[in-house]
């Protein structure tokens, strides 16, 4: 059994963890959030809160790389083909370019994750 061929929940299970660790460490700034009604809760007096549109910005990035990943996982379900070489070098590229900058980050997960679709292709 290929690994290449679970590539689709990897990404949808790397989702869940970043927005996991998003709501666990970003709970006091969402309460902010909530408390101001959510509704352009993300200015405060004309200025944008950079913290609050931090955390928006990581919970919507979860739930991408989660629609992805079932994405991915249709494709290799329905199409059953590798997915495209383009999927594999994108992320490898943008989880290095993360890594570079954020090392201690799950920018890796990208780049193993791209590197699997990679290798999947080469298999093919």
């Amino acid at each position: 059994m290929k690994v290449a061929q679970y590539s689709g929940w990897y990404l949808l299970a790397t989702g869940i963890i970043h927005n996991t660790i998003g709501l666990v460490m970003g709970w006091p700034i969402l309460k902010g959030i909530h408390s101001a009604g959510w509704w352009n809760a993300v200015e405060r007096g004309g200025e944008i809160d950079f913290a609050r549109s931090a955390i928006v910005w990581f919970l919507v990035l979860g739930f991408f790389w989660m629609l992805m990943g079932y994405l991915m996982q249709q494709w290799l379900k329905q199409i059953r083909r590798p997915l495209p070489i383009a999927m594999g070098w994108g992320m490898v590229l943008i989880g290095a370019w993360v890594a570079l900058m954020l090392p201690a980050s799950g920018a890796w997960l990208v780049i193993v994750q791209g590197l699997i679709v990679l290798l999947d292709r080469r298999e093919a």
